[in-house]
């Protein structure tokens, strides 16, 4: 089968190419850099997998797009370009609108100029839901959307589009809410990334034993990327066109609980203290979804469990803070 990823130099992206090169796609990754670089990291998981071509290409270029999907002529379309900051789509509305809706109308138009067969993965956000009250959870695909900044509201725009272009054009579109996930390589922008990065620092002498966070008492849905990417080539094989899923754990982990076994793995002791610039002014004590639809329809179930999946990202850290 072939099939193109967009923003494939991304965390997920990279994670993705693998996943579908392992599987026996013919594999070509799109994204907005120059070049692909051969290796960026100790563990070479940024570079990309044999037999993998990568293509520069701009989505919001609409005869570009059309050039690239005509080319390779793919299957399958795993679409996860985005400008994915919620924080950045307030400094730039206008921006994370024109990247995440625009260049996802080029992508389908082109798939559907082309030959409209192939199917296409278009990966959402559990953004989209919006603050829900703690008696909603877990929440499912039948939850209403209440996106509450421009990144959210630009990928319910996405979600209204893909499911507009199946009812009208009977194209071959899957929808994903994809919750929180983690690993190696994701940015320390993110909340297990900076504990592990903190936790390794300490380990190696490197920092004072001091942790900084943000609010620790609650409970969040975490996914290894591992399993997300798996979650997408099911969906793609296995799920149903024209319908919603939600990527997810199911469950909720305490960032208290995750940040202590965090600490006991790296075998350090410090002070953890609540940094004032990492607290948000409005916190939802619990935030999780229901992955059954996404397990019957596919057989997709999770195979890492919360205490791999933060051993891993401890271990990245751990080798990295080494050089």
């Amino acid at each position: 089968m072939r099939a193109i990823v967009t923003g494939a130099y991304g965390f997920v992206g990279r994670y993705l190419t693998r996943e579908l090169a392992d599987a026996g796609y013919e594999v070509l990754a799109e994204d907005i850099i120059d070049l692909y670089p051969s290796s960026r990291s100790a563990t070479g998981f940024e570079a990309l997998p044999d037999g993998v071509v990568y293509q520069k290409c701009n989505l919001l270029n609409a005869s570009a797009v059309e050039k690239l999907v005509k080319e390779w002529n793919p299957d399958a379309v795993f679409h996860l370009a985005a400008q994915s900051s919620g924080a950045l789509s307030f400094k730039d509305p206008v921006g994370t609108v024109r990247t995440n809706v625009l260049g996802f109308l080029n992508l389908i138009e082109a798939v559907r100029k082309n030959k409209g067969s192939a199917r296409i993965l278009a990966v959402g956000s559990c953004e989209e839901y919006g603050k829900r009250s703690s008696e909603e959870m877990p929440l499912s695909e039948n939850a209403d959307i209440e996106p509450a900044n421009p990144y959210a509201a630009s990928k319910a725009a996405q979600t209204i589009l893909a499911l507009q272009y199946f009812r009208a054009f009977n194209m071959n579109i899957i929808v994903t809410r994809s919750f929180n996930h983690t690993g190696p390589g994701q940015s320390t922008t993110f909340v297990f990334p900076s504990f592990a990065r903190q936790c390794a620092r300490v380990k190696a002498g490197i920092d004072k034993p001091v942790i900084r966070t943000g609010n620790l008492d609650i409970l969040r849905d975490f996914l290894d990327v591992r399993d997300v990417v798996r979650a997408y080539r099911l969906l793609v094989e296995k799920g149903e066109t024209g319908h919603v899923y939600n990527v997810c754990s199911g469950e909720g982990l305490n960032l208290q609980d995750a940040l202590k076994m965090m600490i006991d793995e790296a075998e350090i002791t410090v002070d953890i203290q609540t940094d004032p610039d990492l607290l948000r002014p409005v916190d939802v004590p619990v935030f999780t979804g229901s992955n059954r639809k996404l397990c019957d329809d596919t057989g997709w179930e999770r195979k890492i469990a919360a205490k791999e999946m933060i051993t891993d990202l401890l271990k990245y850290w751990c080798e990295r803070s080494k050089n």
